[in-house]
């Protein structure tokens, strides 16, 4: 299983932001769709995202103008979680690229299965003690992990999920 053309590729990185912005708010209670997005920048989330340090100065038009466009292209009730990757945080990126160096079958690449078998061996311990990971990462790394298999399936290519390179301290 492969997962979709992330449209966060396809944007730009203002935009990318304010929509991954809208689709890991832990307050929203229904999906997020382009419409929830649109609503969310007409309610000041580029505002917000500044003041929060996540945005530099931007346009709030050229932003609103993009997402029209997105709109137009997709329909407002298409859910991010179908545009969007979710990528693993730097953390777990980590993990994964641990285990991709270790592995013994390059035939085979790593899916999130193999993370869920490597995570249950103690490799998160193992790279804690290695200075890789901090020792609260542990901690959550198990619940990020059935996140993004309850989405994207055991199947799924691991290193497709890949955070930015910068993302991790270990890289």
């Amino acid at each position: 299983m492969t997962t979709p053309t992330d449209l966060a590729d396809q944007v730009s990185p203002t935009l990318a932001r304010v929509l991954r912005s809208v689709l890991d708010d832990p307050e929203r209670a229904e999906a997020a769709t382009l419409a929830t997005a649109r609503e969310a920048v007409s309610r000041g989330l580029l505002g917000t995202m500044r003041e929060r340090g996540e945005l530099d100065e931007t346009d709030p038009d050229a932003v609103a103008d993009e997402l029209d466009d997105l709109i137009g292209e997709y329909g407002d009730q298409v859910a991010l979680v179908h545009l969007m990757r979710v990528r693993a945080s730097g953390p777990l990126s980590t993990l994964i690229r641990q285990l991709a160096m270790r592995s013994v079958d390059p035939e085979n690449p790593i899916i999130l299965e193999d993370v869920r078998e490597a995570l249950e061996a103690g490799l998160a311990a193992e790279l804690t003690g290695q200075g890789l990971l901090d020792p609260g990462d542990e901690d959550t790394l198990g619940p990020e992990l059935d996140g993004l298999i309850r989405m994207h399936g055991e199947e799924a290519l691991a290193e497709e999920l890949l955070g930015p390179e910068g993302d991790s301290p270990a890289t």
